[in-house]
């Protein structure tokens, strides 16, 4: 116990000394460093079908950059003495956590951080947020923390006016918001004003993984994803071609993240539809796009028998694992599936490559962006040492940690896709997303939390074809407006 303390103190002490460096000149000593879903540590839960996905894999903290003095402007030259408290449930181990404290230290010697981790019962995000709330409603909440627009919890605190916005803070010190992918910070922005600067994110399950080895054996061959020949229809044909093959031992030729509220989002989008109308009023599902899409799915699960779903999956084993194994050829995955995978396949003996959904009639691909936000507390009486404590923590160096330290993806960030934590070629295949990812529509009376798991319940016996494609679906339809018909909370 005591060796593996003194070995992370070591590795604790020599991070911090090049991050310190790194960041002294690019500030000059004196200004702090300026700088997108179970997603959060861990990928949004898909649904009953989908087993919890593995933290990515860790990786060696990278070698820090120097980022130029213009994208790390503004601020104050001073800070005058202040103790703030960082209140967070995605501190990791709390090495990263740790790490950004003591480089922050550094630079402002007169501010002193307190970390605050936030236990989370049975691993589950969603525990954190009423912690949360409660801390607020008895103002001991910290000066820094996160209320993930992913979970709908952004809008809520900012409703309640827990969180504060920042515009006049970047405005002030003229910060680069172009140090982002741009949809990560469009994720930021509710009402005209924004609300934080970007934490964990990634874009969604906006693709597939397939076992190279299992389609060749079928005969089964992907056309060029960049050529007209790449389209939904196709896709069918494949998933069909390598299901029957797969059948012959038991297996299937997909598994897909449905009906999930994530997935139903990616798969209408392919169809140029979407689950909700642009105001977030409207329940769509049977609207002639999105419905077109569903058919899709629903005819793969149900007509041609070839789609694994929790009704005919091993009880014990889950979807990655039977991936892995080549029980499933193809699977519904994001860029953090690429990370999931690599984890699981330790030996390598699994071949696979990446592909994104095929183009839309507009020219984009599919996807719903997931990401998180660092938020600062309203009522908080070090506004200026929070922000730039905040700003220290999503540079380049700060965000690259997060996500080799703490087991956080987070891809926000274009200056740390070059480093060798992101190198495997399956991750960059979904870089051609991260600067155009169509963001989430926001249920007007934002009520997603009461949303999100009618997508199973009314999905689940729809998907497993327990009812009939037509009336499954308008009674999945109907559930969401109901809902969507309530007041605003």
């Amino acid at each position: 116990m005591e060796k593996r303390v003194r070995t992370r103190r070591a590795t604790l002490a020599g991070l911090a000394g090049t991050f310190a460096g790194v960041v002294a000149v690019a500030c000059g000593g004196e200004a702090a460093p300026a700088a997108k879903p179970a997603e959060p540590t861990k990928a949004p839960a898909a649904a009953p079908t989908a087993a919890k996905p593995a933290e990515p894999t860790k990786a060696p903290a990278a070698q820090p950059t120097t980022a130029p003095a213009a994208a790390q402007s503004g601020g104050a030259k001073t800070l005058p003495d202040a103790k703030i408290a960082w209140e967070t449930f995605r501190g990791g181990d709390g090495t990263w956590p740790e790490l950004m404290i003591k480089t922050f230290k550094e630079k402002f010697p007169n501010v002193t951080v307190e970390y605050r981790p936030i236990a989370l019962d049975n691993n589950n995000q969603q525990s954190a947020y009423p912690k949360m709330l409660a801390a607020a409603q008895a103002g001991s909440l910290g000066d820094l923390h996160a209320w993930d627009p992913s979970h709908w919890q952004m809008y809520q605190a900012a409703k309640r006016k827990i969180i504060a916005p920042v515009d006049d803070l970047i405005a002030r010190d003229k910060y680069d918001l172009a140090q982002f992918f741009k949809p990560f910070i469009d994720y930021q922005k509710w009402q005209g004003k924004t609300w934080g600067l970007p934490s964990w994110g990634w874009t969604g399950q906006d693709g597939f993984l397939y076992n190279t080895q299992l389609l060749e054996a079928a005969g089964a061959k992907l056309p060029d994803p960049k050529s007209p020949d790449w389209t939904m229809a196709k896709l069918y044909d494949i998933v069909v071609q390598v299901g029957k093959y797969m059948q012959k031992t038991n297996g299937f030729g997909l598994w897909t993240t449905l009906p999930s509220s994530p997935g139903t989002t990616t798969f209408t989008r392919a169809f140029n539809g979407d689950k909700f109308s642009e105001d977030g009023k409207k329940a769509i599902l049977t609207d002639p796009a999105a419905k077109e899409a569903m058919r899709w799915v629903y005819d793969l699960s149900n007509k041609e028998k070839v789609i694994a779903h929790a009704e005919n999956m091993p009880k014990d084993i889950s979807a990655d694992q039977m991936f892995v194994n080549g029980q499933i050829a193809i699977t519904h995955q994001g860029s953090l599936g690429v990370f999931n995978i690599n984890k699981l396949n330790k030996d390598g003996a699994l071949k696979f490559q990446s592909v994104l959904f095929p183009k839309r009639k507009d020219g984009k691909r599919p996807s719903e962006l997931r990401g998180g936000t660092w938020n600062i507390n309203a009522a908080s009486k070090a506004t200026d040492q929070t922000w730039e404590f905040l700003k220290h923590i999503v540079s380049k160096d700060g965000a690259l940690a997060f996500n080799t330290m703490s087991g956080n993806q987070a891809n926000v960030r274009p200056d740390i896709m070059k480093d060798k934590y992101f190198a495997d070629p399956n991750f960059q295949n979904y870089l051609e997303n991260f600067e155009g990812a169509m963001v989430h529509i926001i249920p007007s009376n934002l009520r997603g939390m009461e949303l999100d798991p009618v997508f199973a319940e009314k999905g689940n016996p729809w998907y497993f074809g327990k009812v009939g494609f037509e009336d499954g679906l308008k009674t999945w339809n109907d559930e969401l407006q109901r809902i969507l018909d309530q007041p605003e909370l």
